[in-house]
């Protein structure tokens, strides 16, 4: 049952007076306000109920029955709707009512002999009904979930005045000591309207109400009075309610002496007059008129920092770019010594041992062309060789040169020294082409960022009035309210929220609530509380996924070792992805451990952070590089599932094969790349498939895969996967497990691991 409150009781009487508004012998604002009211939370027997009685009391029996036919009519479709757990929209609703309603005025045509004037007014009353759901729409949501002090749109002014001006019409025009009962409603009404709200909605109130009141007794001048009239009110707000009523009688005797003379009469002196005082015992409480900020003009400058803040990010990212570009330009690797080099060691050596020589200008002015090409010669050997043997020295020079001995000593040494430096620079110039990768990747990932931030878009529909009016039902106050749609076409809602006092809302309920509204699954994100605090806090709802996944591992440590070097990790990413990771660190033992540690923990930082797979093992394979001993060495492998479509990217750096475990095959992914940290441009290698319902993801280490018997292992893993029927993935991981410890007599010749995720659609 749900339960009943002030706001609902009125929605009820409205429903009554509602029904009472008819015209030309149909009432198609009474089933539009039906239609508007039926989406809320109430009991809707009661509201078709009330909307019957209404109906009843200013309309014949055919009338009753018809309308009793609609109400009945749309009752059954919504619930045909609710028990296929479909959301329907508003448009969807004012169709269906006014199909429902033109199809009965139809068959009601047919008790008259006018029959082609009441099918022309058949196809009205459906037009109007259509008409009536969107015009009074937005009056009940403000009347059901208006906050102290909230502000109306101009869609709410209209049709809140809209209803006020239906309720004076439907007041029957009767007289109790002469004064007129509309006319009372309609000064009392505009009056406070116009107070409360301005001058602007008090002239809105006021023409709707005149034109309720010229209908009834022909005059059209009331429209205009009363337009008047509602801006007085609204204009003498500051004096009080004591001069803002004096003000409004004023006013309305002035008018009446100039334009309508009716109004001079006793009885309409009385009506004018009695709605002052009605006004005066209303309590300023509820009188205290509405503030209207200036509007600023949010969304322009919203769109300008957008603008500003991705044009910054491409400038840097382009920064970066050259930056990166710049560091290649000097990073030229060198494999052997250049005749720079040679040239430098040979000008060095002939000067330490020809300068003090008492032979030197024998050998290299009476001699120079013989002595150097002796020199080249020597010098090419060296080069070719990495060394200098004496008896690669010419004959004549050995025995010309008394420091022959030495000569090749210090070439040798000079050598040396040489490709040292060689090894050290070249060195140097990977650890250069690392940063260079980092400062481009770094420069790609800012680029994506930018372009996400420009496909991020704010979704403007009727969603917000139906969320902020969902949630205010449920004691869920809102402040600020933002329904985003990211570059996946998936919403993303933010809102400022929190609880009435006393009152406790779970996030879960939060998310089932929006779910209802826009008619798609949500969810929390990870982030959040599981309830809705009671000051105001920001909340991220996301588009739940269409997949969910469970995991399963079995692992066992390497013989003689207390902890194994294989690492792995399962994160679910506020995008929607899973991230599967098993990381095989080279060796076994704690070194093992703590490397591969390392990178389980940077991938999942980076992924989280929003980093793509690619650079994210370009960072890690960069970071490996840029260490000093050049033995560090991990296997990389992941398994990237979308859970929204099943897509599932998987990237390897030197890891053993996956298999994906159909229901009636086993699919083998292979890798010939090389682990992380070998190389500055290792290769990584991708390869997209396709998830469905029901199937498995294992990933294993070499561990795994070295147990098994004969030179096709994976084709055994596959055999045996294809004989399992197992649906849990903790079973699956371990039969692989035990049966690779089968073939070595239980023993761990190695660190081996497996992981396992099942996928399934959510229900």
């Amino acid at each position: 049952m749900k339960k009943w409150n002030k706001r609902m009781i009125g929605v009820d009487l409205l429903a009554f007076v509602m029904g009472r508004a008819a015209f030309f012998s149909i009432n198609p604002i009474g089933i539009g306000f039906f239609l508007c009211a039926y989406g809320q939370d109430g009991n809707k027997a009661i509201l078709a109920a009330a909307l019957l009685l209404g109906i009843a009391t200013s309309m014949n029996g055919v009338s009753v029955v018809k309308y009793g036919l609609v109400l009945l009519t749309l009752s059954v479709i919504e619930q045909l709707f609710d028990r296929e757990h479909k959301v329907i929209s508003d448009h969807t609703r004012a169709v269906i009512g006014a199909l429902v309603t033109t199809a009965l005025s139809i068959t009601k045509a047919f008790l008259y002999r006018d029959f082609f004037s009441q099918i022309a007014l058949a196809f009205l009353e459906g037009l109007l009904v259509y008409l009536s759901c969107f015009l009074l729409k937005k009056g009940v949501a403000f009347f059901l979930y208006r906050r102290k002090h909230e502000l109306m749109s101009n869609e709410e002014l209209v049709s809140m005045a809209l209803i006020i001006g239906l309720i004076v019409y439907s007041i029957p025009n009767v007289a109790l000591y002469s004064v007129s009962f509309p006319k009372l409603m309609a000064y009392f009404f505009v009056l406070m309207v116009g107070y409360k709200y301005g001058p602007g909605t008090g002239a809105v109130a006021g023409a709707i109400c005149g034109i309720a009141i010229s209908y009834s007794n022909s005059s059209v001048t009331y429209i205009g009075i009363l337009c008047l009239l509602g801006i007085c009110g609204g204009m003498f707000q500051e004096i009080g309610k004591l001069g803002a009523g004096i003000a409004f009688a004023t006013t309305g005797i002035s008018m009446g002496y100039l334009y309508e003379e009716s109004l001079m009469k006793i009885s309409g002196l009385e009506s004018l007059l009695l709605a002052v005082c009605l006004f005066w015992l209303v309590p300023a409480k509820v009188l205290e008129p509405v503030c209207w900020d200036k509007k600023e003009d949010g969304d322009y400058m919203k769109q300008n920092l957008q603008l500003m803040t991705k044009n910054k990010f491409r400038e840097f990212s382009d920064s970066m770019q050259k930056l990166s570009k710049s560091f290649v330009s000097y990073t030229e690797n060198k494999s052997i010594l250049g005749c720079d080099d040679m040239n430098g060691i040979f000008e060095d050596i002939s000067g330490k041992f020809c300068k003090e020589c008492v032979y030197c200008s024998h050998c290299w002015e009476d001699n120079y062309e013989m002595t150097y090409a002796y020199a080249q010669d020597m010098f090419s050997v060296a080069k070719k060789n990495g060394h200098l043997k004496m008896q690669d020295v010419p004959t004549h020079f050995r025995k010309q040169c008394v420091y022959a001995d030495a000569f090749v000593k210090e070439t040798n040494k000079s050598l040396e020294i040489a490709t040292l430096n060689l090894k050290w620079y070249n060195k140097l110039m990977e650890s250069r082409q690392a940063v260079a990768g980092q400062l481009d990747e770094m420069a790609q990932i800012v680029k994506e960022f930018a372009f996400d931030i420009s496909e991020m878009k704010q979704v403007k529909n009727s969603l917000e009035d139906q969320i902020l009016n969902k949630l205010r039902a449920h004691h869920v106050e809102v402040k600020h309210l933002v329904i985003m749609e990211n570059k996946g076409g998936r919403l993303e809602i933010h809102l400022q929220a929190r609880v009435k006092k006393g009152r406790c809302v779970t996030s879960k309920e939060v998310a089932l609530l929006l779910g209802q509204v826009v008619g798609k699954r949500m969810k929390p994100s990870e982030q959040l509380k599981n309830t809705i605090p009671s000051e105001y806090e920001s909340l991220v709802f996301w588009e739940d996924t269409k997949y969910k996944v469970l995991t399963g591992v079995a692992r066992v440590t390497k013989n003689g070792e207390d902890i194994s070097g294989d690492n792995f990790s399962f994160l679910e990413l506020d995008s929607g992805e899973l991230v599967m990771t098993l990381c095989d660190g080279m060796g076994s033992g704690e070194r093992a451990h703590a490397e591969s540690e390392s990178v389980i923990n940077l991938i999942e930082d980076f992924m989280e952070a929003g980093f793509k797979e690619s650079s994210a093992l370009h960072l890690i394979n960069s970071l490996y590089v840029l260490q000093s001993d050049g033995q560090s060495f991990s296997t990389i492998d992941m398994g990237i599932v979308n859970l929204y479509d099943g897509n599932c990217n998987f990237v390897k750096m030197g890891a053993a094969a996956t298999f994906l475990k159909h229901k009636n095959s086993v699919d083998t992914i292979m890798s010939s790349s090389l682990p992380a940290g070998m190389f500055e441009h290792s290769k990584m290698e991708g390869n997209k498939r396709k998830i469905k319902d029901g199937e498995f993801i294992i990933m294993v280490t070499d561990g795994v895969i070295d147990c098994f018997p004969g030179n096709e292992k994976e084709a055994y893993i596959e055999f045996l996967l294809e004989g399992m029927t197992s649906n849990n993935p903790r079973e699956i991981a371990n039969t692989i497990l035990n049966d690779a410890l089968s073939s070595t007599n239980c023993v761990a010749t190695d660190d081996m691991t497996v992981i396992v995720a099942g996928v399934w659609e959510k229900p």
